[in-house]
Protein backbone atom coordinates (compact mmCIF):
# COMPACT_ATOMS: atom_id res chain seq x y z
CA UNK A 1 0.00 0.00 0.00
CA UNK A 2 2.88 2.38 0.79
CA UNK A 3 4.32 1.86 -2.70
CA UNK A 4 0.86 2.47 -4.18
CA UNK A 5 0.48 5.76 -2.30
CA UNK A 6 4.02 6.76 -3.23
CA UNK A 7 3.33 6.17 -6.92
CA UNK A 8 0.22 8.33 -6.73
CA UNK A 9 2.09 11.15 -5.03
CA UNK A 10 4.84 11.08 -7.66
CA UNK A 11 2.25 10.87 -10.46
CA UNK A 12 0.40 13.89 -9.05
CA UNK A 13 3.60 15.92 -8.71
CA UNK A 14 4.64 14.85 -12.21
CA UNK A 15 1.31 15.90 -13.69
CA UNK A 16 1.35 19.29 -11.94
CA UNK A 17 4.96 19.84 -13.00
CA UNK A 18 4.13 18.98 -16.61
CA UNK A 19 1.23 21.43 -16.75
CA UNK A 20 3.24 24.19 -15.04
CA UNK A 21 6.25 23.82 -17.36
CA UNK A 22 4.00 23.82 -20.44
CA UNK A 23 2.30 26.97 -19.17
CA UNK A 24 5.61 28.69 -18.34
CA UNK A 25 6.90 27.82 -21.82
CA UNK A 26 4.54 30.47 -23.15
CA UNK A 27 4.17 32.76 -20.12
CA UNK A 28 7.86 33.42 -19.39
CA UNK A 29 8.63 32.27 -22.14
CA UNK A 30 11.41 29.70 -21.75
CA UNK A 31 14.64 30.81 -23.51
CA UNK A 32 12.84 33.95 -24.66
CA UNK A 33 10.66 32.11 -27.16
CA UNK A 34 7.15 30.72 -26.82
CA UNK A 35 6.41 27.30 -28.29
CA UNK A 36 4.87 28.73 -31.46
CA UNK A 37 7.86 31.00 -32.08
CA UNK A 38 10.21 28.03 -31.85
CA UNK A 39 8.02 26.14 -34.31
CA UNK A 40 8.19 29.12 -36.69
CA UNK A 41 11.98 28.70 -36.82
CA UNK A 42 11.40 25.38 -38.60
CA UNK A 43 8.67 26.23 -41.15
CA UNK A 44 7.37 22.77 -41.99
CA UNK A 45 4.32 22.38 -44.22
CA UNK A 46 3.06 19.62 -41.92
CA UNK A 47 2.75 21.94 -38.92
CA UNK A 48 -0.95 22.79 -38.41
CA UNK A 49 -2.51 26.14 -37.48
CA UNK A 50 -1.87 27.34 -33.95
CA UNK A 51 -5.45 26.81 -32.82
CA UNK A 52 -4.99 23.07 -33.36
CA UNK A 53 -2.72 22.86 -30.33
CA UNK A 54 -5.64 23.72 -28.07
CA UNK A 55 -6.18 19.96 -27.97
CA UNK A 56 -3.55 19.93 -25.23
CA UNK A 57 -6.10 21.55 -22.92
CA UNK A 58 -8.50 18.65 -23.52
CA UNK A 59 -5.74 16.09 -22.99
CA UNK A 60 -4.58 17.70 -19.75
CA UNK A 61 -8.12 17.90 -18.35
CA UNK A 62 -8.64 14.21 -19.10
CA UNK A 63 -5.25 13.31 -17.60
CA UNK A 64 -6.24 15.24 -14.48
CA UNK A 65 -9.29 12.99 -14.36
CA UNK A 66 -6.99 9.97 -14.48
CA UNK A 67 -4.86 11.33 -11.62
CA UNK A 68 -7.96 11.91 -9.49
CA UNK A 69 -9.29 8.46 -10.42
CA UNK A 70 -5.98 6.98 -9.29
CA UNK A 71 -6.51 8.43 -5.82
CA UNK A 72 -10.11 7.24 -5.72
CA UNK A 73 -8.93 3.72 -6.67
CA UNK A 74 -5.94 3.66 -4.33
CA UNK A 75 -6.08 -0.12 -3.99
CA UNK A 76 -6.49 -0.85 -7.70
CA UNK A 77 -3.45 -2.80 -8.89
CA UNK A 78 -4.20 -2.14 -12.56
CA UNK A 79 -4.17 1.63 -12.07
CA UNK A 80 -0.95 1.25 -10.07
CA UNK A 81 0.59 -0.63 -13.02
CA UNK A 82 -0.13 2.36 -15.26
CA UNK A 83 1.45 4.95 -12.98
CA UNK A 84 5.15 4.27 -13.71
CA UNK A 85 4.47 4.77 -17.43
CA UNK A 86 2.38 7.86 -16.69
CA UNK A 87 5.16 9.33 -14.55
CA UNK A 88 7.63 8.61 -17.34
CA UNK A 89 5.37 10.38 -19.84
CA UNK A 90 5.27 13.47 -17.60
CA UNK A 91 9.07 13.55 -17.31
CA UNK A 92 9.52 13.12 -21.07
CA UNK A 93 6.85 15.74 -21.83
CA UNK A 94 8.72 18.29 -19.68
CA UNK A 95 12.05 17.23 -21.19
CA UNK A 96 10.72 17.76 -24.70
CA UNK A 97 9.52 21.27 -23.87
CA UNK A 98 12.95 22.19 -22.51
CA UNK A 99 15.02 20.81 -25.41
CA UNK A 100 12.58 22.27 -27.94
CA UNK A 101 12.81 25.74 -26.41
CA UNK A 102 16.57 25.55 -26.17
CA UNK A 103 16.67 24.85 -29.93
CA UNK A 104 17.91 21.27 -29.90
CA UNK A 105 15.83 19.71 -32.70
CA UNK A 106 17.82 16.47 -32.91
CA UNK A 107 17.46 15.85 -29.19
CA UNK A 108 13.81 16.89 -29.34
CA UNK A 109 13.07 14.12 -31.86
CA UNK A 110 14.84 11.56 -29.66
CA UNK A 111 12.81 12.66 -26.63
CA UNK A 112 9.60 12.71 -28.66
CA UNK A 113 10.18 9.15 -29.87
CA UNK A 114 10.72 8.02 -26.27
CA UNK A 115 7.52 9.81 -25.25
CA UNK A 116 5.70 8.11 -28.12
CA UNK A 117 6.90 4.67 -26.96
CA UNK A 118 5.73 5.31 -23.38
CA UNK A 119 2.35 6.75 -24.36
CA UNK A 120 1.70 3.95 -26.85
CA UNK A 121 2.49 1.49 -24.08
CA UNK A 122 -0.15 3.20 -21.92
CA UNK A 123 -2.60 3.06 -24.81
CA UNK A 124 -2.02 -0.67 -25.28
CA UNK A 125 -2.31 -1.43 -21.57
CA UNK A 126 -5.64 0.34 -21.11
CA UNK A 127 -7.05 -1.36 -24.20
CA UNK A 128 -6.05 -4.81 -22.95
CA UNK A 129 -8.68 -4.74 -20.20
CA UNK A 130 -12.26 -5.35 -21.30
CA UNK A 131 -13.67 -4.17 -17.96
CA UNK A 132 -12.56 -0.62 -18.69
CA UNK A 133 -15.05 -0.29 -21.50
CA UNK A 134 -17.89 0.74 -19.19
CA UNK A 135 -18.77 3.75 -17.06
CA UNK A 136 -16.45 6.54 -16.00
CA UNK A 137 -13.38 4.43 -16.66
CA UNK A 138 -13.91 5.07 -20.37
CA UNK A 139 -13.65 8.80 -19.74
CA UNK A 140 -10.82 8.89 -17.20
CA UNK A 141 -8.69 5.93 -18.31
CA UNK A 142 -9.41 4.91 -21.91
CA UNK A 143 -10.10 8.31 -23.44
CA UNK A 144 -7.12 10.31 -22.10
CA UNK A 145 -4.53 7.80 -23.23
CA UNK A 146 -6.25 7.29 -26.58
CA UNK A 147 -6.19 11.03 -27.32
CA UNK A 148 -2.68 11.37 -25.92
CA UNK A 149 -1.32 8.50 -28.05
CA UNK A 150 -2.99 9.81 -31.20
CA UNK A 151 -1.70 13.34 -30.69
CA UNK A 152 1.85 12.23 -29.91
CA UNK A 153 1.81 10.15 -33.11
CA UNK A 154 0.96 13.32 -35.03
CA UNK A 155 3.45 15.37 -33.01
CA UNK A 156 6.23 12.90 -33.75
CA UNK A 157 5.65 13.25 -37.50
CA UNK A 158 5.60 17.04 -37.11
CA UNK A 159 8.78 16.96 -35.02
CA UNK A 160 10.61 14.85 -37.60
CA UNK A 161 9.39 17.20 -40.32
CA UNK A 162 10.75 20.19 -38.37
CA UNK A 163 14.08 18.42 -37.97
CA UNK A 164 14.31 17.91 -41.74
CA UNK A 165 13.67 21.62 -42.28
CA UNK A 166 16.38 22.45 -39.74
CA UNK A 167 18.76 20.10 -41.57
CA UNK A 168 18.07 21.91 -44.84
CA UNK A 169 16.53 18.90 -46.54
CA UNK A 170 14.62 20.02 -49.63
CA UNK A 171 12.58 16.87 -50.28
CA UNK A 172 15.01 15.09 -52.57
CA UNK A 173 13.18 13.50 -55.51
CA UNK A 174 9.82 14.83 -54.27
CA UNK A 175 8.62 18.35 -53.59
CA UNK A 176 7.96 19.42 -50.01
CA UNK A 177 4.24 19.50 -50.86
CA UNK A 178 4.29 15.88 -51.97
CA UNK A 179 6.23 14.85 -48.85
CA UNK A 180 3.67 16.67 -46.70
CA UNK A 181 0.85 14.86 -48.47
CA UNK A 182 2.70 11.58 -47.90
CA UNK A 183 3.11 12.32 -44.18
CA UNK A 184 -0.60 13.14 -43.95
CA UNK A 185 -1.26 9.80 -45.60
CA UNK A 186 0.91 8.02 -43.04
CA UNK A 187 -0.98 9.70 -40.19
CA UNK A 188 -4.35 8.83 -41.77
CA UNK A 189 -3.35 5.22 -42.43
CA UNK A 190 -2.15 4.83 -38.86
CA UNK A 191 -5.45 6.27 -37.59
CA UNK A 192 -7.46 3.88 -39.77
CA UNK A 193 -5.51 0.81 -38.63
CA UNK A 194 -5.65 1.70 -34.93
CA UNK A 195 -9.31 2.73 -35.04
CA UNK A 196 -10.39 -0.47 -36.78
CA UNK A 197 -8.23 -2.71 -34.59
CA UNK A 198 -9.19 -1.19 -31.24
CA UNK A 199 -12.60 0.20 -32.23
CA UNK A 200 -11.64 3.59 -30.83
CA UNK A 201 -12.99 6.42 -33.01
CA UNK A 202 -11.42 9.00 -30.68
CA UNK A 203 -7.99 8.11 -32.12
CA UNK A 204 -9.12 8.90 -35.67
CA UNK A 205 -10.89 12.04 -34.47
CA UNK A 206 -7.60 13.44 -33.19
CA UNK A 207 -5.97 12.90 -36.57
CA UNK A 208 -8.98 14.54 -38.26
CA UNK A 209 -8.41 17.54 -35.99
CA UNK A 210 -4.71 17.67 -36.93
CA UNK A 211 -5.57 17.48 -40.65
CA UNK A 212 -8.16 20.22 -40.15
CA UNK A 213 -5.39 22.33 -38.62
CA UNK A 214 -3.21 21.78 -41.68
CA UNK A 215 -6.17 22.71 -43.89
CA UNK A 216 -6.74 25.91 -41.88
CA UNK A 217 -3.12 26.94 -42.14
CA UNK A 218 -2.80 26.56 -45.91
CA UNK A 219 -6.34 27.12 -47.26
CA UNK A 220 -5.65 30.66 -48.52
CA UNK A 221 -2.20 29.98 -49.91
CA UNK A 222 -0.68 28.48 -53.01
CA UNK A 223 -0.37 25.06 -51.34
CA UNK A 224 -3.73 23.84 -52.62
CA UNK A 225 -2.57 20.26 -53.08
CA UNK A 226 -1.99 20.08 -49.31
CA UNK A 227 -5.43 21.61 -48.70
CA UNK A 228 -7.21 19.12 -50.97
CA UNK A 229 -5.26 16.20 -49.53
CA UNK A 230 -6.14 17.24 -45.98
CA UNK A 231 -9.84 17.47 -46.89
CA UNK A 232 -9.79 14.09 -48.64
CA UNK A 233 -8.21 12.34 -45.65
CA UNK A 234 -10.64 14.03 -43.28
CA UNK A 235 -13.56 12.69 -45.28
CA UNK A 236 -12.01 9.21 -45.36
CA UNK A 237 -11.41 9.21 -41.61
CA UNK A 238 -14.91 10.54 -40.94
CA UNK A 239 -16.23 7.52 -42.82
CA UNK A 240 -14.10 5.19 -40.69
CA UNK A 241 -15.34 6.87 -37.51
CA UNK A 242 -18.98 6.48 -38.55
CA UNK A 243 -18.37 2.85 -39.51
CA UNK A 244 -16.74 1.97 -36.17
CA UNK A 245 -19.37 3.79 -34.13
CA UNK A 246 -22.11 2.00 -36.05
CA UNK A 247 -20.44 -1.37 -35.43
CA UNK A 248 -20.15 -0.58 -31.72
CA UNK A 249 -23.83 0.33 -31.49
CA UNK A 250 -24.96 -2.72 -33.44
CA UNK A 251 -22.52 -4.99 -31.65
Amino acid sequence: MERSIGLRIVATVGFVGMVVVNALANILPINGLNTGEVSALYPSLFTPAGVTFSIWSVIYVLLLGFVVYGWVKRGDSFVSSLLPFFIGSCVLNVSWILVWHFLLPVVSVCVMVMLLIVVVRLFLKVHEVDGLHTGWEQVVVLLPFTLYAAWICVATIANVSALLVWAGWDGGFMSTEHWTALMMGVAALLAILVTLEYKTPAFALVVVWALFGIYLRWRDTEYMMIVYTAVAFQILLAGVIVYVMRRRVLG
